[in-house]
């Protein structure tokens, strides 16, 4: 697979820039790969996985202020 060019990459960057905002968070080791297998079981990127989540709990109105946040400690999972 050819490499991108410099202009392609800084043509990217840009657009980027221009039509997207970053948004970090951070989750306890392991956490990451956890959450990324299980986004693609459902065919997804980790980033559309969370996006959507996010999404679906606002447009429902989810109160999720109860429930720990994935820096937290967690009970193992029961499954």
């Amino acid at each position: 697979m050819p490499k991108n060019s410099r202009a392609r990459i800084e043509a990217n960057a840009r657009y980027n820039a221009k039509t997207y905002e970053r948004l970090a968070i951070d989750v306890k080791k392991g956490e990451r790969e956890r959450l990324k297998a299980y986004a693609e079981t459902q065919g997804m990127s980790l980033n559309n996985f969370v996006c959507s989540c996010l999404s679906y709990c606002i447009k429902h109105g989810i109160d999720v202020s109860a429930t720990p946040a994935l820096t937290e400690t967690l009970p193992e999972d029961t499954e």
